[in-house]
């Protein structure tokens, strides 16, 4: 799980937060769902840069997860790349984000915007349909 101490502006990765570590197991079941989804062989080489890079990056299982469930829902053809796994994220933001954001659009941003208690941190995002797994406190309200 990565540190909060990493939430700049530009935020942090929420699915970075929940879970261990991607492990051995969640690799091959991707792998396994990748192959059948799309009926190709893929070379193992692809496979093992993919992984490679995702252990690399410090993903959770939480997050490799929900970035395969993404995948397999958006991308329709079998030729995809390495990039395109890193395209899924739930962006978590600092107070320093929110002023911005009222300060660019106005208070009336207030009502799309959720708060959730990370950590002991006040963190925020855009609302949408996902869920988190930590307290939230609902949306901000208007002052």
């Amino acid at each position: 799980m990565r540190s909060l101490n990493n939430c700049s502006e530009k935020g942090i990765n929420a699915l970075d937060l929940i879970g261990e570590p991607v492990k051995q197991s969640d690799i091959i079941k991707a792998e396994e769902f990748l192959k059948m989804n799309y009926g190709v062989d893929y070379p193992e080489e692809k496979f093992t840069m993919l992984w490679q890079m995702i252990i690399e990056d410090k993903w959770t299982s939480a997050r490799l997860t929900a970035t395969l469930k993404w995948f397999l829902k958006n991308k329709k053809f079998p030729n995809w790349t390495i990039a395109d796994w890193f395209d899924y994220e739930v962006r978590l933001y600092p107070h320093s984000w929110y002023l911005k954001q009222v300060h660019e659009f106005g208070a009336g941003v207030n009502k799309q915007i959720e708060k959730y208690r990370v950590n002991g941190k006040i963190l925020y995002k855009y609302q949408d349909t996902t869920q988190l797994p930590f307290e939230y406190l609902g949306l901000v309200e208007s002052h």
